[in-house]
């Protein structure tokens, strides 16, 4: 385990463009921001659209200065006071020599046709087996990286030793009162000091570890770090002590955060469980208020009002508003339009934006009533979640779209990113790279292709989701991480 921190002298390599000193007074500290709602409800007007020539970044930090920062799990940006914070989960290989192909590749469902659930099952053990046996040939280690968030500067990077998981572990930070919480690889919870970026504390979570990956992030309530790891457990922020526990019979990965509920009654803390079960415990004692067979799956619970939204992973199941309450809730309405391996929905203007099935939908909050539906020209979207500021709801997938929070469609900008940062819509980077005049030939035409091929290779990280805050978005990209000023 190690520190370093970064003294004031020493430059990392970045591209910085100077502005106006923001006032931080919105913190995206946890994911999906403080309320764990997606939506940064004390935002400035931002932009409606992009300049004609694109935005460059205010500061982007390529791999080459955070060198665990690419190839390295899936966790999103968070943004507290001063800085940003991210978790890397990161895999370097030890033995000597190339690796021989994978007998047992991962299968996407459209190559799973023709199995019987049998023969997949049989398929998923060899391959766990497989990639268990290789994975012996390769070190695994976090590091918690902090930036200035004003210029992307290193002030300091957490070094961890870790173990192998199935996925890179993935889970974003949670930073409260000079804290940062983190879910490491092999059921290990961790606290950091944001000061230093010294480990303050790190404890093994009960439960059983062969390789499974844990995606969940923490939740903070008081003195309590709530965390799912197949159940429910709530630590000591100060200590890391087990405060209570809240075991789920089904042993099956599941990566949804919890959310608090401040209900009359007291706090409670939410979250999805394994087999399409949803719990509200009392978080003092973790003792269960209710539980209900909602359906949903990795995406996190978003608390409207006195209403209970949940996603799931299938049609069948699809988006589900609940009446939160005491006892048992009410099951409002249930739209079956889209559904998603881990993307969540946002709220705003008693509206539901909800992305699944490379499809955009808005229904009404009150009713669960289809406002309106539009198709994503993308390849297989998943995971990435929306999120909103200032009217306007953003999906970062490939590139970045912005549309208004309203009853109707109305896109704002459908951006991509380069390998420079610059942030620009298809018509500015066709003029910027001479596309239009090498597709006037057959030849030209293959070659506009493969410019275009080159320079999008740096988009979003697929399933992460930006943090945004302050009028300031940063955005995880494949190649480093990435900071924009979208206020008007």
């Amino acid at each position: 385990m190690l520190n370093r921190r970064v003294t004031s002298g020493l430059m990392v390599g970045f591209l910085f463009v100077t502005f106006g000193a923001p006032l931080f007074s919105a913190d995206w500290n946890q994911w999906r921001g403080g309320e764990r709602s997606g939506v940064d409800l004390s935002s400035p007007e931002l932009v409606d659209a992009l300049p004609e020539r694109g935005m460059k970044p205010v500061w982007y930090v390529i791999e080459d200065d955070l060198p665990a920062a690419a190839a390295s799990g899936w966790s999103s940006p968070v943004v507290s006071g001063e800085f940003v914070y991210l978790f890397t989960h990161k895999k370097t290989q030890t033995s000597q020599g190339k690796l021989p192909p994978l007998k047992f590749p991962y299968l996407p469902p459209e190559k799973r046709v023709g199995m019987t659930d049998e023969e997949y099952a049989e398929y998923e053990v060899n391959r766990r087996d497989e990639q268990e046996t290789r994975a012996k040939g390769f070190r695994f280690d976090e590091y918690v990286y902090c930036l200035n968030r004003k210029n992307g500067k290193l002030e300091w990077v957490n070094e961890h030793s870790s173990v192998y998981t199935r996925f890179a572990q993935s889970g974003s930070p949670t930073v409260v009162n000079d804290k940062l919480f983190v879910m490491s690889a092999g059921r290990t919870a961790r606290a950091v000091n944001t000061r230093t970026g010294e480990t303050q504390w790190a404890v093994k979570v009960p439960g059983e570890f062969r390789d499974q990956y844990l995606q969940s992030s923490f939740a903070i309530e008081g003195d309590l770090a709530i965390v799912l790891c197949d159940g429910l457990y709530a630590l000591n922020v100060n200590t890391g002590e087990l405060v209570w526990e809240y075991e789920v019979e089904a042993k099956r990965n599941i990566h949804c955060s919890p959310v608090i509920w401040k209900s009359d009654a007291g706090a409670r803390v939410i979250c999805n469980v394994a087999e399409g079960m949803t719990v509200c415990l009392d978080v003092q004692s973790g003792t269960l208020v209710w539980e209900v067979e909602s359906g949903a799956g990795n995406a996190t619970p978003i608390i409207a009002g006195d209403k209970l939204l949940l996603y799931g992973q299938s049609r069948k199941s699809g988006l589900v508003c609940y009446g939160l309450s005491q006892t048992t809730p009410d099951e409002l309405w249930r739209f079956n339009g889209a559904a998603d391996s881990g993307s969540s929905p946002v709220a705003l203007n008693d509206l539901v934006f909800v992305q699944g099935d490379r499809r955009l939908a808005c229904v009404a909050l009150d009713t669960g009533k289809t406002k309106w539906q539009t198709m994503l020209d993308l390849n297989r979207p998943r995971y990435t979640s929306l999120i909103a500021a200032d009217n306007k709801v953003f999906y970062a997938f490939d590139g970045l779209l912005a549309f208004a929070a309203k009853d109707k469609y109305q896109p704002l900008m459908q951006a991509k990113i380069n390998r420079e940062g610059l942030l620009a819509d298809e018509a500015a980077f066709r003029k910027l790279l001479g596309i239009n005049e090498l597709e006037k030939t057959a030849e030209g035409q293959k070659e506009a292709e493969l410019v275009m091929r080159k320079e999008f290779g740096n988009g979003p990280l697929v399933c992460t989701t930006p943090a945004i805050s302050d009028g300031f978005m940063y955005i995880r990209l494949k190649r480093g991480i990435a900071c924009y000023d979208l206020r008007k």
